[in-house]
Formats: C-alpha cells, structure tokens, sequence
C-alpha cells in the first residue's frame, strides 16, 4: 500500500474581500522555472473568482495578489469561476475551469500565451437542458465540470476529460474549435464521447471525478482523481489513482482499490464543506510529485509522494474492468 504524504496547508483565506471566506482547489504549473499557482477565491456571498500566487518553494508562498486575477463576465459565470486547472500544448495554456451561475456548473476554458492575458472565455461542455425553459425563469443544465486536460497531443489530438455524474468522460479533438454544439449532438451517436473504466461502483464511491492533469510517464498516464463516498448524510471526498494508456487513455491500465488520502486531519475534515480532499493540481520535480487539493473546501494544501515507488503499486493492482461505451 501506497500513501501520499502530507506537507501541510500552502495557503490559507485573508482578510481580502474576494477571498474571505476560503480559498481552495487550485491550478499549478512550472513555466520557466517559477511556479504558478491560480486558485479559486471564495467571498462572502458564496462568489468565486480566481487569484494568483507565485510559489517561492512547492510549499511556500513567494507573492500574492490582493486582487483576483479572473472575474465572472458571462450570465453562466454569474456566481463565478471555480476550480481552475491548467496545462500547456504546443506552447499554448489551456486553463478549465467551471462556470457557475448559481443553478448550472459548466466546465469552461480560456486561453493564454503568457499566463497574464487570457482570452476565449466559453463553456466548452454539452449545454444539456434538464427542463423545458419557462418564461421569466433561467435555463437548468446537467452539470457537466472537472474539465481536465491532458497536457499534450496523443496522436494528434487535443484529448479532456470531463464529469456528468456518476462518471469520468472523455472526448478528443483534432483542434479546439472543433468543440461546437453540433460536436456534442455528434458524439450522443459516436464514440467521439468515451467513458473511462473507473466505474464507482467497484470502489464502493458514489461518484469519481477527473482531479489533475495527468502526468506523462513511460507506462502510462498517472491520473490522480477524486471519489466521493456516501456516509449517512455526509459525503466524503478521497484522493485516488489510476494508470492510463499512454496511446488511448481510455484503456485503465491499473487502478489502486484503496484511497491514497482521505480527510484525517482538521483542516481536511472541518471547513465550509466537512470531509473533503479534493485534487486539482500536481507538480513533478525529480521523482516526487506534489499534489495540491482544496482540504474542506476552506484552504489549500499539498500532499506528497515518490512516482518510481507508486508505479511499483500500481502494477500490483492492473484493472480487470471491460471497457464500457
């Protein structure tokens, strides 16, 4: 068995009004040597915009804005932007995230060059309609969020995963203006649209969601992904990994049947959400990865592990699941 480690929390709420009630659930990445890290800033009205941090360590702050850098413009973004993750292709930074606008969560992208300007702001995801519209009211969509992408091109194609409960979904796309509504009306016939082989019920969860980006090693992609588990009224979120194929990640190559962390400590187990540890970001630098998860959706903390050595578990632990359409 295989545990991440705890490095304790990297950062916590301020007196700043956007994010005076928590900040949590961030994106990381290494860009010229530096770290960056974009985070969701919660308000006291329940708003979530997103700040940013540059990390002088993986676990320590160097500086910090005391402004948000992302702010809600659309009608879907009216409650805000939560839960951003962030990759680059090709020289390009595609950062997800999900819009809210206080009834429907859709996963969402901008783009950048140099992580400062961002552009292209739309919901990328099916807008799909769960009641006939009624006059004077809004529009209810399935919610449809962790907008994960992977970071780089598999076999020419731009490949995300995606969550409509209870399930992970993946999608792939020659290019990102492909991604049309007549893309989704096409992939409700196709197989443009995969599920993954991380079927909840053979982990006992309730539902699975993807968590970050998945790291590149030579047997396979390491998705670190989060699954939600009914306790009477309580939900509780836990870390877990999968292996994927590095050619078609639809393929789980092995999956580890046990959380690698679960809520234990008190900032992971009291907090505006209770019981929750939920993974958005990882870094690589040599053989360990810092993984960094919103712990009850209050702060920001980051756990650790060696990849050479969860490797070695997860060929213990090869799938035996059939792939599902």
């Amino acid at each position: 068995m295989i545990l991440f480690k705890r490095a304790g929390i990297v950062l916590q709420s301020t007196a700043l009004a956007f994010e005076a009630l928590g900040v949590l659930n961030p994106a990381v990445i290494i860009h010229q040597g530096l770290i960056h890290m974009f985070y969701r800033a919660l308000d006291q009205e329940g708003v979530s915009t997103i700040g940013y941090c540059l990390l002088a360590s993986p676990i320590s702050v160097a500086n910090r804005h005391e402004k948000p850098i992302l702010v809600g413009q659309t009608p879907a973004e009216k409650k805000g932007l939560e839960d951003p993750r962030i990759v680059c292709i090709d020289g390009l930074f595609y950062l997800s995230y999900t819009a809210f606008d206080g009834w429907s969560a859709l996963g969402s992208l901008l783009l950048s060059y140099d992580l400062k300007h961002f552009f292209g702001r739309k919901v990328i995801v099916a807008q799909q309609p769960i009641h006939k519209r009624q006059k004077g009211k809004p529009q209810h969509f399935r919610w449809d969020k962790n907008l994960v992408f992977f970071p780089r091109k598999i076999n020419g194609k731009i490949f995300f995963m995606h969550r409509i409960k209870p399930h992970i979904l993946l999608s792939s796309v020659h290019d990102i203006t492909e991604i049309t509504p007549a893309f989704w009306d096409q992939s409700a016939h196709t197989m443009v649209n995969k599920r993954l082989l991380l079927n909840p019920r053979e982990l006992g969860s309730t539902y699975v969601g993807a968590g970050c980006p998945p790291i590149e090693t030579l047997f396979g992609w390491v998705l670190i992904y989060h699954a939600a588990y009914q306790n009477a009224a309580q939900i509780i979120y836990k870390i877990h990994v999968a292996l994927l194929d590095l050619d078609d990640p639809s393929q789980v190559l092995a999956n580890l049947p046990y959380p690698v962390l679960e809520p234990q400590t008190e900032y992971e187990r009291f907090g505006n959400v209770n019981n929750v540890v939920f993974p958005t970001a990882c870094i690589q630098i040599e053989d360990l990865v810092y993984v960094y998860y919103g712990a009850a959706d209050s702060c920001i903390a980051c756990a650790y592990f060696s990849m050479s050595a969860l490797l070695q578990e997860l060929f213990n632990h090869p799938s035996t699941s059939v792939y599902e359409a």
